[in-house]
């Protein structure tokens, strides 16, 4: 892999004893390890700009930048082994190939298009080894070798893959001897040696030879400008004019050398026609004729590469080719191993003062006059000569500064005066045109010396001068040099630069960056923070300039800032040595006439042109520290080596004279060469600048593309590139870096650039269009094939899918036949379920029903048992009426689940309408008569109209209708039947309507028991029977509709079809013969056993007061002794929704206890919170409110927590058992139940509670003897312990802390671990007192025992018990005994 070139800047000594050309003292350019071996045996320029080199390894190109190196490696026979080819002499032919001449012996072309190397052969055997020059004339080859000068037509063919030079030689040579140092001036003259000895002429045209003179050795030839020139011995040359055949020897400086097989002197170049350089194994010479008669003319000779220390590395002194560059004004020198030398010595580039200074240069002004002042490092103050600068201009120390000591800084002011001032604060101030001189010291606040280090100067446009110091910033008064120390923030010490805008603002550079200072009157505000706010470092600023544009420059160490005059609080642009900047170290700026901004740095000059946004190396000069613009507009700086100045006005030169061109590609890192396979791509077919298009594979997609205008000139340039379509704005890098892509995208792009030069100029637009190719996977042959993989698998996935589909579908459909058949069974099974779970709690509902009744059977049936059979005439008739309401229940629930198969034939038959009806009423006549129910019935049809159908069926129905109207309103509302004839579809319908008055929804039992409501506690919200009825009814092919609502009642309509024709061609219709209907009379007598239904109704209202009558006061004295222990008559609440159970109780209850009647739980609540009845019987199954929940209210409220409860119900299930006793009531009886076990819990608890509450009332009472004893205390806590442990333990507690005025029930219920309500109810359920109460009582139990003592005070007793307040205790007290604590004995 060929290596990284590198720049080596060298700078040569100036030689004041000769006269040398006007740059040469300042710099060549060094080119080593760029080229393929550092050896040059031969330069050459071609027709196409490019700079070729012979090397040890084959040949180089240069384009200015880059070097791309073609190896040479072959054999020069069968026999040998293929190594690399040093190349000795490289020259172009007319056709275009370079021929080259090897060391070891042959020749080879190139072909610089392909970039291949091409064998040459010859037509008759010739010995390669012997040739030893070449040149062309018209299109032929003429060779010099050892046998003499040889003339040759070259022709290139191909023959197969072989592609090569031949050459046809003439059989016998046009000059016998051995040839060597073939000189031609262009024309038909041939020049040359022979045998080393001879030099002859030989005529192109006329074929004819002549001898010029013979020598005693001739090693070299050239011919330059008419003239031969005969390398004879080791160090002299001979000059010899062809046309006065005059001669004069020229000796060179070289050392003694007694070989003369070789030349010292190795090359020739001529510069003009009395100037010639020479390259010898001891260095360059310059050969300089004072006039064009050489042979006559005195000359000079100079070795300039003499003096080795002027150059910052040595160049190597054995050179051995030149080439001068007249177009570029270069000179080009080939080193035998010291890689090239490049001298650039063109006029437009600058010019320098040709005196010596001792010390450096740091300062430089021009006054008014036309004077240069310099101020140097050694501290003197030099003036020129003479006005008018020049490269001749002299410097002499100013007379009138002798005496002055230290070092200078010099500033040339606004009004043409100089300021100097020293690094002990003095400052000087210099009247250019009277010389005058004025001279103070800096002073301090208090008046004394500031010896100070001078940085800077600054006269601004109000005259005030300000004074940059290693100790801050001064503002001085020009005219009474009085000083005023400026404050400056922060940590900052030192101020370098000092600045006016064009808007009069002061900008100074100091140790901690930029500032800017204000003025309003006196006041002097020092602001600015651009470091901070642009994240830039806070370091030193040592430059600040502005422009002509008022922008003004801030120059860091590798940083420039940029800031628009107009827009002061922020930086416009930040120039890095990344972005911008091509150098740091800028040391000091200047404008020049047309407004562009020029820079001395460490390393030259460079450029910032108006408009750009990049600085430009201009030249490579060595340090320049001081820059002054000359009166005339040229620009005179200050270097290492002296002064310097040029025109800038003449570098816009020949800015649009070349154009841009690829000259070289890499690709990972390493040149690509024409037909060199890269990751099995060729990506350049021909060179790189003839390569039209270019296409990367995408392994090769990570590539460098260098371009050049073959200008080798040391101004930069910068190129300008956009790659389209992915790029929108231009980007600029320097031209010598190349472009870098890596990664781009697969597809098309039109990489589009042009040059970009210093004066803001760009060179002619190229287009290279760009192919990155993709990899396999994504070509468009790629895609065919996977656009064909896609439709073959999709071919193949559909048909797989299609069968697989189909498979699966046969499988479905045999899976939704068996899922079918399986749901069906399913769906049996849960309606089988529901059905049977349905009829479970119908079932219950019934039982539940009967027990009522029964309880009324019962009980009185019971009563007629006893020995003193004496039972109210009431209760007999009770007994009656329920037993029938039994028996129509139990009717119904037989008629409902024992009608067998539905899906039977019907057996219809003709029936008279009206006798049908009147039989449906004989069976309900007992029911009439005995319940208040108001039945009404209307006919209005013809007597004798008949109709089809199934008797048992039909009668089912309407009896069925008929008990769920009775149990809608309870046995004691309206229920009306009415039969009609309808036409409906032009048929005949008789229409039965049964009505009732029910205050509940009535809705299907299928449809409650979906609805999650279940059946609620009884069956007066149930159509019990309808979808057997619907059934039916839908048999006989008519219709029936249930229509109910809340508060007014319910409405089933029947509607069955009259004619026989309805019912013919029906597969499950059977006529058959009709039955016999009973005989109803028009007025059945009553039996003398039956009381009739008037008097059952009379009977009935007489008790039905009992909802007016909140208390039945009516007792007897042997029968109310026993229910209360303190002799009163105890009240019970009774809450049944059953009027029956209701009546019966009062029977039962009535005449021992005062009785509270309730028809739900909601006002058996609002009636227990009210009256505080001493005990509660409930039923469960209740409308509005529940059993249940009255309990829990009842429990829950600590008013009525301590009333005794008893549930009376027909629940029979344990888990109703378990809810009720769980919810707090005190006893659970089921209904049928025993009247005298259901009084003797009645009266059990109420007398237990009593018992109770006088058993805690007399624990609060104080015994009957005076003294106190912890016995009694003990006795009584005993006996209340045998009775609840719970009580003694609370009381227990109150005693522990009886003393504490706040023991609360907050903290006896955290004593009890329980919450306050708990606490509260389960002493209120016990005592019947409240806690509050419990606690009061405990205190005044223990202050009654403890004044009977007669040992403590009333003041003392209240304190002992918990009393801080006298007055309360003795109220409390007075409540407990009656008497006051004073007068209690």
């Amino acid at each position: 892999m060929r290596k990284f070139f590198f720049l080596l800047l060298l700078l040569t000594g100036f030689l004041p004893t000769y006269s040398i050309d006007t740059h040469w003292d300042l710099e060549p350019l060094v080119i080593k390890n760029g080229v393929g071996n550092n050896t040059i045996y031969h330069v050459c320029y071609g027709s196409e700009g490019f700079m070729w080199f012979s090397t040890d390894k084959g040949i180089s190109r240069y384009d200015g930048f880059r070097f791309r190196d073609y190896p040479l490696i072959m054999s020069i026979d069968s026999l040998s082994v293929p190594l690399h080819q040093a190349v000795k002499t490289l020259k172009e032919a007319p056709d275009g190939l370079y021929y080259a001449l090897l060391y070891q012996g042959g020749m080879t072309c190139f072909d610089k298009e392909i970039e291949k190397f091409l064998p040459v052969r010859f037509d008759r055997p010739l010995k390669l080894k012997e040739i030893h020059d070449f040149c062309w004339y018209d299109g032929n080859l003429y060779l010099a070798t050892s046998q003499g000068l040889f003339e040759s037509r070259p022709i290139r063919k191909k023959e197969g893959k072989d592609d090569f030079v031949l050459c046809t030689l003439n059989p016998e040579p046009l000059i016998k001897g051995k040839v060597a140092n073939l000189c031609t001036d262009g024309k038909t003259n041939l020049y040359f040696s022979v045998d080393r000895e001879k030099v002859m002429h030989y005529d192109f045209v006329t074929k004819k030879s002549a001898l010029i003179r013979e020598y005693n050795v001739v090693n070299r030839l050239f011919l330059r400008q008419g003239y031969l020139w005969v390398c004879r011995l080791w160090n002299d040359i001979v000059c010899y004019d062809l046309k006065t055949h005059k001669e004069r020897v020229v000796s060179l400086e070289g050392g003694d050398q007694s070989d003369f097989s070789n030349s010292y002197v190795t090359d020739m170049v001529m510069k003009d026609k009395q100037t010639f350089y020479l390259t010898t194994w001891d260095g360059l010479y310059k050969l300089h004729f004072e006039n064009q008669h050489l042979c006559e003319s005195p000359f000079t000779l100079t070795l300039l590469t003499q003096n080795e220390k002027a150059f910052h590395s040595r160049i190597e002194n054995k050179m051995t080719s030149l080439l001068w560059d007249n177009k570029q004004q270069i000179l080009w020198v080939g080193t035998f191993g010291g890689g090239v030398v490049k001298f650039d010595i063109s006029d437009s580039m600058y010019s320098r003062v040709r005196q010596i200074f001792k010390s450096r240069v740091d300062g430089i002004v021009e006054d008014s006059k036309g004077y240069v002042w310099l101020t140097v490092t050694d501290g003197g103050i030099m003036r020129s000569t003479t006005p008018a600068l020049s490269m001749d201009t002299h410097f002499e120390p100013w007379k009138k500064g002798s005496g002055f000591s230290g070092r200078y800084h010099i500033y040339k002011g606004k009004n043409g005066n100089i300021w100097l001032g020293n690094n002990f604060g003095e400052i000087v101030a210099v009247n250019p045109l009277t010389e005058g001189i004025e001279t103070f010291q800096l002073k301090n606040s208090e008046g004394g010396k500031m010896e100070t280090i001078i940085h800077c100067f600054c006269l601004d446009s109000w005259n005030r001068l300000w004074v940059g110091t290693s100790n801050g910033l001064m503002q001085v008064d020009p005219k009474t040099h009085g000083c005023k120390s400026i404050k400056l923030p922060g940590e900052i010490k030192s101020v370098f630069a000092v600045s006016e805008d064009k808007e009069g603002n002061v900008w100074i550079g100091t140790d901690k960056g930029l500032k800017r200072v204000e003025t309003t009157g006196n006041q002097i505000r020092v602001e600015g923070n651009y470091e901070k706010e642009n994240g830039l470092e806070e370091a030193g600023v040592r430059t600040i300039y502005v422009n002509n544009y008022n922008q003004i420059y801030a120059a860091y160490l590798n940083v420039v800032v940029r800031i628009d005059g107009r827009e002061k609080e922020k930086i416009e642009s930040v120039y890095t040595l990344r972005n911008g900047l091509t150098n740091g170290h800028v040391s000091c700026m200047v404008d020049d006439h047309i407004g562009n901004t020029w820079a001395g740095n460490n390393v030259g000059v460079m450029t910032i042109r108006n408009g750009q946004e990049a600085f430009y190396n201009y030249l490579s000069a060595g340090n320049c520290s001081a820059v002054c613009r000359l009166n005339d507009g040229r620009l005179l700086w200050a270097n290492s080596w002296g002064l310097i100045f040029f025109d800038p006005s003449a570098t816009k030169g020949d800015s649009g004279k070349k154009h841009l061109m690829l000259t070289d590609v890499e690709v990972g890192g390493e040149t690509v060469l024409a037909g060199e396979k890269r990751n099995g791509q060729i990506i350049l077919s021909v060179s790189p600048e003839r390569q039209e298009k270019l296409a990367f594979a995408s392994d090769n997609n990570d590539f460098h593309l260098f371009f050049s205008d073959l200008r080798y000139g040391l101004a930069q340039r910068k190129i300008a590139y956009r790659l389209l379509p992915a790029d929108k704005d231009w980007k600029m890098i320097p031209l010598a870096e190349g472009l870098w892509f890596n990664g781009l995208s697969a597809g098309k792009y039109t990489l589009q650039a042009k040059l970009v030069f210093p004066d803001g100029k760009e060179g002619e637009l190229i287009e290279i269009p760009l192919v990155v190719e993709g990899k396999w996977y994504q070509t468009i042959w790629a895609y065919i094939i996977y656009g064909l993989l896609v439709v073959g698998l999709s071919y193949f996935f559909y048909s797989y899918f299609r069968k697989r589909d189909h498979r699966k579908q046969i499988h479905r459909d045999r899976e939704m036949i068996l899922k079918e058949n399986l749901n069906m069974e399913k769906l049996r099974q849960e309606q089988k379920k529901e059905i049977e779970a349905m009829r479970n709690r119908l079932l219950m509902l019934f039982v539940q029903e009967l027990r009522t009744p029964l309880s009324l059977i019962i009980a009185p049936l019971k009563d007629l048992q006893k020995d003193d059979f004496q039972i109210p005439k009431l209760s007999l008739q009770m007994a009656y009426r329920n037993s029938l309401r039994m028996v129509d229940a139990c009717d119904q629930l037989m008629a409902v689940y024992g009608q067998g198969n539905l899906d039977a034939k019907l057996e219809v038959a003709p029936y008279s309408i009206d006798k049908m009806v009147d039989s449906f009423l004989f069976g309900i006549r007992d029911l009439l008569k005995v319940y208040t129910i108001d039945f009404r019935c209307e006919k209005r049809i013809k007597k004798e109209m008949e109709f089809y159908v199934d008797k048992k069926k039909i009668e089912f129905i309407v009896h069925n209708l008929l008990t769920n109207a009775f149990t809608h309103t309870h046995y004691a509302g309206v229920v009306s039947l009415s039969v009609c004839e309808v036409v409906s579809d032009n048929r005949h319908y008789v229409s039965l309507v049964i009505e009732d008055n029910g205050k509940e929804k009535v809705r299907t039992a299928e449809q409650l028991m979906r609805e999650d409501e279940g059946l609620g506690h009884d069956l007066s919200a149930a159509q019990l029977g309808f979808t057997i009825m619907q059934q039916m009814v839908e048999a006989h092919l008519g219709t029936i509709v249930l229509e109910s609502t809340a508060g007014k009642g319910t409405k089933v309509t029947v509607n069955l079809p009259v004619d026989r024709a309805v019912f013919e061609n029906n597969p499950n219709i059977l006529f058959t013969d009709p039955e016999e209907l009973p005989e109803v009379a028009e007025t059945e007598p009553e039996s003398a056993g039956e009381p009739s239904k008037q008097e059952v109704i009379i009977e009935d209202a007489e008790v039905k007061q009992d909802q007016q009558l909140p208390l039945f006061t009516e007792e007897t004295p042997e029968e109310a002794a026993p229910s209360a222990v303190g002799g009163t008559k105890k009240t019970i609440l009774i809450v049944e929704d059953h009027k029956d159970i209701r009546l019966y109780l009062k029977v039962l209850f009535g005449n021992e206890y005062n009785l509270l009647m309730a028809t739900n739980g909601q006002e058996g609540v609002d009636m227990a919170t009210k009256e505080m009845p001493d005990l509660i019987i409930s039923d469960v199954m209740m409308p509005v409110k529940d059993g249940f929940e009255c309990c829990r209210e009842v429990k829950e409220n600590p008013e009525t927590c301590s009333i005794p409860f008893i549930m009376l119900t027909a629940k029979v299930e344990d888990d109703d058992i378990i809810r009720g006793l769980e919810l707090g009531a005190d006893d659970y009886v089921l209904k049928p139940f025993t009247p005298g076990i259901l009084k003797a819990k009645v009266s059990n608890l109420i007398n237990g509670r009593q018992t109770l509450k006088q058993m805690y009332t007399k624990l609060f009472k104080l015994p009957g003897t005076d003294t106190i004893a912890a016995n009694e205390q003990e006795q009584t806590g005993e006996e209340v312990k045998t009775e609840d442990p719970f009580i003694t333990a609370v009381i227990k507690i109150v005693e522990e802390n009886i003393c504490e005025a706040d023991f609360s029930v907050k903290k006896l219920a955290a004593e009890m671990n329980m919450s306050q309500p708990t606490l509260y109810r389960k002493v209120k359920q016990s005592t019947d007192y409240t806690i509050i109460e419990l606690i009061r009582g405990v205190r005044m139990r223990r202050a009654g025992v403890l004044l009977k003592t007669k040992q403590y005070a009333v003041q003392e007793v209240a304190e002992m018990v918990g009393y801080n307040d006298i007055p309360t205790f003795r109220k409390h007290f007075v409540d407990a005994f009656g008497t006051t604590p004073s007068t209690y004995e």
